[in-house]
């Protein structure tokens, strides 16, 4: 068990771990692009305005300060998990734990509303109507469109959205040069003329969508299904840390761990007590010392006590109870010396016998 417990809170370190170094480097990606622009693939310098005089300018600067956001909270999410789990955390990983259910919450939300809306092929159905609705703003100066279609076509071997006829949604697009049907991504390795007559020889014709819906598909159940991963494995980690913080806890109070929690032992301390009735002292207003076996007993007096203090011939005889000796009394036979010689050996005891 201890070993799965460990296991557990590996990976869910390691996990964390390698998020946290993803979204930490997205997050210095977008730092840079937003300082150094002209050199990214955006091509242009971003300037921190919304003013509508530039829209291009304020779409960037928009997106940039988006990803900026979405980055910081999720690597500052991630470190809560890895850093948790390495250091045993409670405060950190019951933070880690409320995020995480929030976000798989929110996951689990929008893939139940999305086949409420669309169906079992909701998915699919997205993504034509989002692809349908970008394209026909394929244009040179939209770097981030025009980037996008130039490497999805000729990385998936198509174009256009639908599968069927996919490259006539092409026609709606104000981008392309004039004759021409399809964009120079959809021509075929060595067919350089295929945008003004496509065809299956020169072009891709089928469209992009069903070639990419598996790897969507990927992302949005295997998304929340790596956060119910996750948020098991934390609450796993978390409720041991909290198990042994309790026993060492009960240890320092030097009392079983059980103790608090079992209800076994109620009434077993009782069975342990002993009903004993001891006499007790007498209350007197002389606070005389009592001794419940005066009458009994026969105790040697020490040397220096006089006979008017015991009351007799050096041993105590019943009288009254004032007559007993108070103060520091050795004990019985204190007056015998000790041996100034070792005892006797075995053999010798068995030679005087």
């Amino acid at each position: 068990m201890r070993c799965c417990i460990d296991l557990i809170k590996f990976l869910l370190f390691i996990a964390n771990f390698l998020c946290f170094l993803g979204f930490a480097a997205l997050l210095a990606g977008t730092v840079y692009v937003l300082l150094n622009g002209e050199n990214t693939f955006l091509g242009q310098n971003i300037e921190p305005s919304l003013s509508s005089d530039d829209p291009t300018n304020a779409t960037y600067f928009s997106f940039i300060v988006i990803f900026l956001v979405i980055f910081s909270f999720l690597a500052l999410f991630t470190c809560l998990g890895c850093c948790g789990a390495a250091y045993k955390s409670g405060c950190m990983l019951g933070s880690f734990i409320v995020i995480l259910f929030v976000l798989f919450g929110g996951a689990v939300g929008a893939v139940v509303f999305l086949h409420t809306q669309f169906g079992w092929q909701a998915v699919l159905e997205v993504l034509i109507q989002e692809m349908s609705r970008n394209l026909p703003t394929f244009r040179k100066e939209n770097v981030l469109t025009y980037q996008f279609w130039n490497w999805l076509q000729p990385t998936f071997s198509c174009c256009g959205v639908e599968r069927v006829d996919g490259w006539k949604i092409w026609s709606t697009s104000d981008g392309l040069q004039s004759n021409w049907k399809v964009p120079e991504s959809c021509c075929k390795e060595g067919e350089k003329d295929c945008m003004y007559e496509p065809s299956p020889d020169t072009a891709y014709l089928e469209g992009c969508a069903p070639k990419i819906v598996l790897y969507v598909q990927i992302l949005f159940y295997g998304i929340p299904i790596l956060m119910f991963l996750s948020l098991v494995f934390a609450f796993v980690v978390s409720s041991n840390i909290s198990t042994s913080e309790r026993r060492r806890k009960a240890a320092n109070e030097h009392q079983p761990p059980y103790r608090a929690h079992s209800q076994y032992d109620i009434g077993a301390e009782d069975d342990f007590q002993h009903h004993h009735s001891y006499p007790t002292a007498p209350t007197h207003s002389d606070n005389l010392p009592y001794n419940p076996h005066y009458d009994q007993e026969m105790v040697a007096l020490p040397v220096g006590y006089s006979n008017h203090q015991t009351g007799g011939a050096g041993i105590y005889s019943a009288g009254h109870i004032g007559n007993y000796p108070t103060g520091t009394v050795p004990p019985p036979h204190a007056h015998v010396p000790l041996l100034h010689q070792a005892p006797p050996s075995y053999n010798e005891v068995v030679y005087r016998k």
